[in-house]
Order: structure tokens, then sequence, then C-alpha cells
């Protein structure tokens, strides 16, 4: 039996040294993320926050070609294929930062816009519906993926703002009919 006690406790020292040096590293990788974290997000919220405004202008540009009826098709076609050039360029730009799925819907989001000024009035109104939903999901994506949504949620539940009025009921009222 007392030979057995040199060897149980030589065995819990080298599971203690072991368990400690990996309670170790993990310690210190979590550290180093924790470090890196603050600037990381920083660079994530200025590429999201300029993908925003690239889908804003590209916005602009999809209602004007959409709206302008002295516009050829051609025209058109090439006011379009500058957004989606454009959104391009800068999703590969930021590609570390912004999420790949993402990048490829807003991409998507503006083609096909120039062909609803053609179509037919019910395709037009279904084209036209399909485009606002997909810029509608575009930026909702874009706020939570940024993390800024889940930053609002938490100032909210810090804060406890009481924001209210007859044009903020009837504003949460249209947006719970329309979701």
């Amino acid at each position: 039996m007392k030979e057995f006690v040199p060897i149980v406790v030589s065995t819990i020292g080298i599971v203690g040294v072991i368990v400690g040096a990996l309670l170790n590293e993990f310690v210190r990788r979590r550290n180093r993320r924790e470090l890196f974290a603050p600037s990381i997000f920083e660079k994530r919220l200025a590429a999201y926050e300029g993908l925003m405004e690239q889908i804003s202008q590209g916005s602009n540009v999809a209602e004007e070609v959409i709206q302008n009826y002295n516009l050829t098709k051609e025209q058109r076609t090439e006011l379009i294929g500058v957004v989606v050039h454009s959104i391009a360029e800068f999703t590969e730009k930021h590609r570390l930062y912004l999420d790949e799925d993402l990048s490829v819907h807003c991409m998507a989001l503006f083609m096909g816009v120039e062909d609803i000024h053609d179509a037919s009035t019910g395709n037009q109104q279904e084209l036209l519906a399909n485009y606002r939903q997909m810029r509608k999901e575009a930026l909702r994506m874009a706020v939570e993926d940024s993390g800024v949504a889940e930053i609002n949620r938490l100032f909210k539940v810090i804060n406890k703002p009481k924001i209210d009025g007859a044009l903020i009921r009837y504003f949460r009222k249209a947006k719970l009919e329309n979701t």
C-alpha cells in the first residue's frame, strides 16, 4: 500500500501540470482574442457602415432606373451594372470583415432591377416587391451581422428608454403588419 502512495501522488502531480498547462493556453488565447476584439469590431463596423452606404446609393440609382421612363434599356442596364460592380468591388475589398453570404446577397440585390421598367404591369409589381424585400433583408442582415442590433438591444435593456408617441405607435403598428 505504501508503494502506491508515491505513484498516486506522482500521477496527480503530472495530471495537475498537464491541466495547468492546458488552462494556461486557454486563458492566453482568450486574452489574445479579447485584446484584438475592439479593433476588429471597429473595422467590421466601418465595413458594414460602408456596405449600408453602398446599398443606399444603389437604391437611389435603382429608384431612378425604375421611375425614369426617359432612360433607354441600355442606359438602365449600364446604371445598374455600375451599382452591382461597385458593390462587388466594395465587398471584395472588405471581405475579411463582411459575411460572404451577405456579400453575395448584396451583389445580387440590384441585378434585374433594370428589367422592372419593361415588365408587364402584374409582373412589374412582383419584381418591384421582390427587389424591395431583398433590400429590406440586406439592411436587416447587415445590422444583425455587424453586431449593432445586439448592442442596441443591450442599450435598451440598460437604459430602459420610454420612447413613445402617436407617430411611433403608428410606425410600430405598420412595422408589425408588414413583417
